[in-house]
């Protein structure tokens, strides 16, 4: 497609383009068919992809741009693009911009599948733009039993100005039609909600539902849901709801807000999450909780959750809410097991006036809900603990902490403010039948202050590891030998979580300094060198655009700080398409690349994925 070609050709070159998204959405594709959008172009109007257009994993058909920038659509009050029960289908490299969210009638990107017993995989969505819709950003969805899609991938993209979300799934409710999902590298942000719909949520950065197996890491979520209208229950920045095996990681969720007395929080496991993870992600400044767990009324079992090596900073910044919090209706047996361990929650006083908790569990309804080994620190009058329940509730090993102030602890309307005393009076806080005593009330010697900023793993997050003289230095519980818990493989910033039955530290840091760090002075402010993708499997491309008259190195850091692989190439081989470095058969997880020059020394984080 060009804006300098006509539809009465045939489309198969760029002398011959079509020049019209009327003419794309009137044809019917093939696997392995590619439609190329000129980059730079804007075309008017959506596309509507009919559903006998199919592709297949091995020959999907591909919609991206061509030449220099992105192609935009621009689809004014319509849809940017529509597919209905198809698949084998990847979008790259595209702009989709409605025609705001008051005026759009519409999702941005849709694809919806309503044919029964149909099982549809290959989604691709990988640099995609996508703004100015009354609903979601991107939107795919299932209505038929157990229909639903499998296999996608929705990488690199921003997804930012719509009204209901950034990403949003759904499948017909309580089944999970959809399988085996990623997301990766993606910013939500600026979703405001719907100040019109008062019946549910808006104004969600992503939200998850109807899913079997799904993965959300290295996404960041910010200033979303302010116009949120429900006063049932407000919009959150990452979450899913309704999901089996979903774990969000290594994401940061800031800023966000609800227009209502409800959430517009960090993260959240919804009702009828199962089999579920938060781990390794960075909150703060939320208006509600940096860390959600809430079983709503009617919703379906949710059982065995994990929320670990996590932090939070001033979040429940509105209406006195928890940094982390539990909800729960007693639906299906409420939340049944949840550990929720190595957490570092940071609270300072809000300049509102509001009281938020460290810690707040709002109801009963809850079995085997276990706090161990989190840092609880809280500003002079702000309660580390509020629980509205004393059974189905466990805390043990845990740092409770006020600065130059008692503590500040409810017990279902008991006020305690001293650990010693609520230990006594309780029995929490001991094992063994009361015979010992666990946790620990000191300063954990942290140096942050404020919220740092994005991404988790650099230096700037240190003011978050326990410097010394801090006691909490392998002072926690040994998770595996005392209650046969796998605390994973790493904290919060790549460090190994404690081996199998030794004791490892309080909070979310398990050393005394980062490990890794992603940004050093020698990054530039400009991208000298260009790589792609940075969710990989097989192969990193390399390019530069200018002569580099010298040799360049490449090495590849795990998390850890080990070197994994190592190239080095002339300096013209960068340029004509660039240079292929494989990385077959290297472990699932996060890498930094680090490409040196005579001149020039560039650093890039990589996700190697199934």
């Amino acid at each position: 497609m060009s804006n300098t070609g006509n539809d009465a050709n045939a489309g198969t070159s760029q002398a011959q383009a079509w020049r019209t998204t009327a003419r794309v959405s009137a044809a019917h594709f093939q696997p392995n068919d590619r439609v190329l959008l000129a980059g730079g172009q804007v075309f008017a109007g959506g596309i509507w992809l009919r559903g006998n257009s199919q592709g297949t994993p091995a020959q999907p058909i591909v919609f991206r741009s061509y030449g220099a920038g992105r192609a935009t659509i621009q689809s004014d009050s319509s849809y940017g693009f529509y597919a209905h029960n198809a698949a084998g289908i990847e979008l790259r490299q595209l702009n989709f911009v409605g025609a705001g969210r008051v005026h759009s009638r519409n999702s941005g990107v849709v694809f919806y599948l309503d044919s029964a017993h149909s099982n549809l995989p290959h989604l691709r969505f990988d640099s995609l733009d996508v703004s100015g819709y009354r609903n979601a950003g991107l939107s795919i969805g299932s209505w038929s039993g157990t229909s639903g899609y499998s296999d996608v991938r929705i990488t690199n993209c921003q997804l930012h100005a719509n009204g209901e979300a950034g990403l949003s799934s759904y499948a017909e409710y309580p089944l999970l039609g959809h399988h085996n999902w990623y997301v990766g590298n993606c910013s939500v942000y600026d979703n405001a909600g719907r100040a019109d719909v008062t019946t549910t949520h808006t104004g969600n950065g992503i939200v998850l539902s109807g899913i079997d197996q799904a993965l959300v890491e290295q996404c960041t979520a910010y200033h979303n849901g302010w116009l949120n209208a429900n006063a049932s229950g407000g919009p959150v920045g990452i979450w899913g709801w309704n999901c089996n095996r979903l774990i969000i990681q290594r994401c940061e969720s800031h800023h966000n807000q609800s227009g209502t007395a409800l959430d517009g929080g960090g993260f959240d496991l919804d009702g009828g999450c199962t089999n579920s993870i938060l781990q390794y992600n960075y909150s703060h400044d939320n208006q509600g909780p940096g860390y959600l767990l809430a079983q709503f009324g009617g919703a379906p079992a949710m059982h065995d959750l994990t929320v670990r090596y996590n932090i939070s900073q001033n979040d429940a910044r509105g209406y006195s809410q928890g940094a982390i919090e539990l909800y729960s209706s007693g639906s299906n047996g409420g939340i049944v097991r949840a550990d929720i361990y190595n957490n570092s929650v940071l609270l300072d006083q809000p300049a509102n006036g509001t009281a938020p908790k460290a810690v707040y569990v709002i109801s009963g309804g809850i079995t085997d809900v276990t706090l161990r080994n989190n840092i609880l620190q809280t500003a002079a009058g702000l309660p580390v603990l509020v629980t509205s329940t004393t059974t189905g509730l466990r805390l043990e090993g845990n740092c409770y902490w006020t600065p130059n102030a008692a503590l500040a602890i409810n017990w279902q309307g008991a006020l305690y403010t001293s650990l010693a005393a609520w230990r006594a009076g309780t029995g929490q806080e001991t094992l063994g039948g009361t015979r010992r005593d666990t946790g620990i009330c000191a300063d954990p010697f942290l140096t942050a202050t404020t919220a740092v900023g994005i991404v988790p793993m650099t230096n700037g997050l240190a003011g978050y590891v326990p410097r010394r003289p801090s006691v909490l230095m392998g002072a926690g519980l040994s998770l595996s030998a005392e209650f046969g818990i796998d605390p994973g493989t790493r904290d919060f910033f790549g460090n190994p979580a404690p081996a199998p039955g030794t004791a490892g530290n309080i909070g979310a840091a398990e050393a005394q300094t980062a490990v890794v760090s992603t940004t050093t002075r020698d990054t530039p402010t400009t991208a000298w060198f260009q790589v792609y993708p940075t969710v990989i499997r097989d192969e990193i491309r390399v390019v530069c655009e200018h002569s580099l008259p010298s040799s360049v190195s490449f090495q590849l850091f795990d998390m850890l700080g080990r070197e994994c692989r190592t190239w080095s190439r002339p300096g013209t081989q960068l340029q004509d398409g660039g240079l292929a470095l494989p990385v077959a058969g290297l472990a699932l997880g996060h890498y930094v690349l680090r490409i040196q020059s005579e001149s020039h020394s560039q650093r890039q984080s990589l996700v190697v994925a199934e």
